[in-house]
């Protein structure tokens, strides 16, 4: 007959009880924090890639006032220079005048012109002789910029000097600006 006679059951310490309750309220507490903390993550990761987004909008808007800023900027460079590649430097023509005349041979003033077949530059000038006047000639024909010139009215001053005109006809580089 040993175990029919039900035996009361052995009572559990008070420390054990306590110890078991609070590791059950503790896992509750261990497992209700890996939900909490996963969904306060997932709100903190939407909020963070909303305000990427708002960012990454200010920076294109930006990025756009500066793009529009920088053509603007760009199509007033390129009518600049278009601007500068037309633009002509007539006082080059007195540095290349300078350059061209004999040292013997006087030019008393200039008279320019442009016309349908380029620019033509008439001179009257003084030369001390008809040899000077040859070599001047000479001068102006070697010379490349010159695409023709024409030797008129030459006679002989009261001075004895040689008094001529030349009409150049010039090749338009003389005056490009560079």
């Amino acid at each position: 007959m040993v175990g029919i006679i039900p035996k009361p059951a052995p009572k559990v310490p008070l420390w054990q009880q306590i110890a078991f309750y609070s590791a059950i309220i503790l896992l509750i507490a261990v497992i209700a924090s890996y939900f909490g903390l996963g969904y306060l993550e997932k709100k903190a990761s939407e909020k963070i890639k909303n305000l990427e987004v708002q960012i990454a909008n200010v920076k294109t808007e930006e990025e756009m006032a500066l793009r529009r800023e920088l053509f603007r900027k760009e199509q007033n460079i390129n009518d600049f220079i278009v601007v500068l590649s037309k633009h002509e430097v007539h006082s080059a023509l007195f540095l290349f005048l300078e350059r061209i005349c004999h040292p013997k041979v006087q030019f008393l003033e200039v008279g320019f012109s442009t016309e349908e077949t380029g620019p033509r530059v008439e001179i009257p000038a003084n030369a001390e002789s008809y040899e000077v006047v040859h070599q001047q000639l000479m001068i102006l024909k070697d010379e490349s910029l010159i695409k023709g010139f024409q030797l008129r009215g030459i006679n002989i001053g009261k001075d004895g000097k040689i008094g001529f005109n030349l009409l150049l006809s010039l090749d338009p580089e003389i005056f490009k600006f560079e």
